[in-house]
């Protein structure tokens, strides 16, 4: 009876196809939720509730080594060198003492100052001046570029200003260096224009939160064994297949294929029977008894045991000389009871003349059986429309 199993049937591409199409507002929704839960969050951290704001002071200064006394110039002092020495004792504490010059303080007071009053009158600490230096060497390694960055701007010049002295005062204390010059000077701090990737960001929700939807979805159709279209149960096993209650090839395939009032076989609790016979009734298809599997089973059991004393066919009623209409629930996750309850059919001889597909998605199995192109078929469905 069965030609081949659920779980070795080849996949159908074009149906496997058409539910994934079906599932585009599903994936749209993944694609909002995604630029919603990656984009929402990084918006807010780096913006809303962001940093504060910071401001920038870039001077570029241009160092003239001195030449030793054989010719040759002195070693130049690389970007590392340069990072840390602006970090350093040498420099922080020049710093904050020439920012007590820059404010009128008397130059032999500052030098007699301890260094955690000259922090106190500077208003920051050798700490906090730290991470607000930053030098770098570009492609020449005579421009020395520095950077000062705060969350105040009078505070970023206050500090450059002194970062300036305190670089002339150092280039006058070192013997491989000629001379300091300024090729540029901010006359004012510039705001920091903040690194805020949002976009991206959504995009990385979006393509992720798709990516798992689609990742998912697939692998649900692939692995999925429930009816969804009646060429997929003739296929699998090999029963001629009505059509749904819907189809206008009902009525001849029933005539063709059924005796008077077949007898109804439905393995699937959500079908009813009563709406069944209902329906099969308005197109003109007398029905007989309805039975679920282990019903049906049970009554074949108890006719083998009183075959003996009296014939079946005047107690109960014999159903092996019966054709029987199998009723298929539409996408349901059947496929293995289906094929228990065929099996035990097959071995207790219960003729099943064929199958109906009840609850079925009628669009799904027009586009399956449309004879054109579905992309063409909907552009025209929706010409019509218009």
């Amino acid at each position: 009876m069965q030609e081949c199993r659920y779980g070795k049937e080849p996949l159908d591409t074009r149906l496997f196809v058409l539910q994934l199409l079906r599932k585009l507002p599903v994936i749209l929704l993944a694609a909002v939720l995604g630029a919603l839960c990656v984009g929402g969050p990084y918006f807010l951290t780096k913006v809303t509730f962001g940093p504060a704001k910071e401001y920038e002071a870039v001077t570029d200064f241009y160092i003239d080594y001195a030449v030793k006394e054989d010719g040759t110039q002195h070693t130049y002092i690389n970007q590392a060198t340069w990072d840390q020495l602006v970090k350093d004792d040498v420099f922080t504490d020049k710093i904050l003492i020439c920012m007590l010059w820059l404010g009128e303080a008397d130059e032999k007071t500052v030098e007699n100052t301890p260094l955690p009053d000259i922090e106190k009158a500077a208003g920051i600490t050798k700490q906090q001046l730290q991470g607000y230096l930053y030098a770098t060497v570009l492609s020449d390694t005579r421009i020395v570029t520095t950077t000062v960055t705060t969350n105040d701007p009078a505070l970023t010049m206050k500090i450059e200003k002194a970062l300036v002295q305190a670089m002339f005062d150092f280039g006058e204390q070192q013997k491989e260096i000629a001379e300091v010059r300024i090729f540029q000077e901010p006359a004012e701090a510039s705001l920091v224009i903040a690194d805020v990737r949002t976009f991206r960001a959504c995009m990385v929700g979006v393509v992720s939160f798709v990516f798992v939807t689609v990742l998912y979805l697939c692998l649900y159709y692939a692995l999925d064994e429930g009816i969804h279209i009646p060429a997929t149960f003739e296929r699998r096993f090999g029963i001629p297949m009505l059509g749904t209650i819907h189809s206008k090839e009902l009525p001849v395939l029933a005539g063709k294929l059924l005796p008077e009032k077949p007898v109804l076989l439905t393995a699937d609790k959500e079908v009813d029977p009563e709406q069944v016979k209902k329906a099969l009734a308005e197109k003109k298809i007398e029905t007989g008894e309805a039975y679920r599997p282990e019903e049906l089973f049970e009554r074949a059991d108890s006719s083998t045991a009183k075959e003996e004393q009296t014939p079946v066919s005047k107690q109960t009623g014999d159903l092996s000389d019966k054709k029987l209409l199998f009723i298929v629930k539409a996408g349901a996750h059947n496929g293995k009871q289906i094929e228990k309850t065929l099996d035990m059919c097959e071995k207790c001889k219960f003729d099943i003349a064929a199958a109906l597909l009840w609850d079925a998605d009628e669009k799904l199995i027009k586009a399956y059986e449309l004879p054109k192109h579905v992309f063409y078929a909907w552009q025209k469905q929706k010409a019509e429309r218009k």
